[in-house]
């Protein structure tokens, strides 16, 4: 089976290498799209100004699977479509990867194997999304949703919509519509993803900030950053249940419009490659936390 993992990513850097190396020796291919879309262009923004690109530039590739195209994009479905003119038309599947997702090795295997077993045509996640540092997770609205990221391709496939992520085929050899579904997996096999989405100030910072302005303007919580994120992570445990009760969680969506959404403790095992990186991950962390209180 040959599997494309497709990336778009703008100062995403902060769990990138991490992530690349999680899904290397998986990899047909690994098509990269870097730059901003047409909000970030219009902060004066042409490409990266974090790590992003000097990983990329540096990140180890022996078998030459990695494609990297940059640009600048109107939004995230032509930024899609920047890397797909770069896949292999013999490739199965394309695995949509954001920059902070990570999978654990055996679970991929266990995926390839059901994709192959089931010829499932697109599959989705549950998302272990980190909120404020590694030791918790968002609960509720985030955990109950499914994130898609695998479609079958054939070729002449293209991105149809990045939100929710989604292919069009015109091949007369396309299979039938068949998904694995987030619940199924996660109940029957263990595997969701690992989701660093919340993680890192400067992350949050810049995802709330385009969310606001371009994406979900009106569904989104006024300031945030400075009303939730950074008060929950400078609190001590009663401050942070405090503005999980105010907000309903700590999700950026306003309660009216996403329900419950609150932390709750990590009891599992991070992937490997985090664990051993983690002692660098809490430094950028508070690096980065320095800058705001």
């Amino acid at each position: 089976m040959k599997i494309a993992f497709g990336m778009i990513v703008f100062n995403g850097g902060f769990v990138l290498e991490e992530c690349l190396k999680s899904v290397y020796p998986f990899a047909h291919q690994i098509l990269i799209a870097e730059g901003p879309v047409g909000y970030w262009q219009s902060q004066g923004f042409t490409t990266s100004t974090d790590e992003t690109n000097e990983i990329l530039q540096s990140f180890p590739d022996p078998e030459g699977k990695i494609t990297i195209v940059r640009g600048q994009y109107s939004e995230k479905d032509e930024q899609c479509s920047a890397y797909m003119k770069h896949l292999d038309p013999s490739c199965d599947y394309v695995w949509n990867l954001d920059s902070d997702e990570i999978f654990k090795p055996e679970d991929i295997e266990t995926i390839i194997k059901l994709l192959t077993d089931h010829r499932f045509t697109t599959a989705g996640f549950q998302s272990c999304s980190f909120y404020g540092g590694f030791d918790r997770i968002l609960g509720g609205f985030e955990e109950n949703a499914e994130f898609r990221r695998i479609c079958k391709v054939y070729p002449g496939s293209r991105w149809k919509t990045h939100r929710p992520p989604t292919m069009a085929h015109t091949s007369p050899h396309a299979w039938p519509e068949s998904h694995m579904d987030f619940k199924w997996l996660w109940e029957n096999h263990g595997i969701r993803m690992y989701h660093y989405s919340y993680v890192f100030p400067d992350q949050v910072y810049n995802k709330v900030q385009y969310y606001k302005a371009a994406v979900s303007m009106d569904n989104c919580i006024d300031d945030y950053f400075s009303n939730v994120y950074l008060p929950w992570v400078t609190s001590e445990d009663n401050g942070k249940e405090s503005i999980e009760n105010h907000y309903n969680g700590v999700h950026e969506f306003k309660p009216q419009f996403r329900g419950e959404c609150r932390t709750k403790m990590f009891d599992a095992e991070h992937p490997q490659i985090v664990q051993e990186n983690m002692e660098f991950l809490k430094q950028r962390f508070d690096s980065q936390l320095r800058k705001y209180v």
